[in-house]
């Protein structure tokens, strides 16, 4: 049993040297500062916009697109990894809220680009959001009866918008994997262990 487990520890240490030519993670953080308001233009120098969004790089090309992404974000819109991996990256949950990512690509020197979407509908009223990089970003409110008065509020991009865009790329094995690595440890600390008695003995 305790010669299964080391060679279940050394199969789990290989497949965890091997993890770096397996496809990897990204989370892609960007932050837009100098933005103009959506409804006056208004330009506000420390205005700022944030998008966080995880990736899994399944053809290993150094590329994250649209169909990659397992988490996306930015300020009126969050798109989490549930509502994807159950429903799709556009999608809607039967409870009146539907979304999008249309569209997202990071080719990996720091060109990123992105337009996705949120709405939901409840009673006699609806909300939503909306966001195309370079362009604009509002979330809005509505109401479906009498005048369909409309809000507004978000931001626009400028020529004098600054963009910083952090990456960090690391490679998750599988559960199983780690559990495999620490069984052979057991395994051997075990083995050494039994040694040392025999030979006391």
């Amino acid at each position: 049993m305790l010669k299964k487990l080391a060679l279940a520890g050394s199969f789990g240490l290989c497949v965890l040297a091997q993890a770096q030519a397996a496809p990897l993670y990204y989370t892609i953080t960007a932050t837009y500062t100098g933005l103009a308001d959506y409804n006056t233009g208004e330009f506000d120098p420390a205005r700022t916009g944030q998008l966080r969004a995880v990736g899994y790089d399944t053809n290993t090309d150094g590329q994250i697109n649209a169909d990659e992404i397992l988490t996306f974000s930015f300020d009126y819109i969050s798109i989490d990894h549930y509502l994807i991996d159950t429903y799709g990256r556009c999608g809607r949950d039967g409870m009146g809220t539907s979304w999008c990512l249309d569209q997202f690509s990071y080719n990996g020197d720091n060109a990123l680009t992105f337009e996705a979407w949120e709405h939901s509908t409840y009673f006699e009223a609806s909300s939503g959001s909306y966001v195309s990089s370079g362009e604009a970003a509002y979330s809005y409110f509505q109401y479906t009866w009498g005048e369909g008065i409309t809000r507004y509020d978000g931001f626009r991009w400028t020529p004098n918008t600054q963009t910083s865009i952090a990456v960090s790329v690391s490679a998750v094995p599988e559960p199983a994997t780690y559990a495999m690595f620490g069984a052979g440890l057991c395994a051997v600390g075990a083995i050494v262990r039994r040694r040392r008695k025999q030979t006391a003995a």
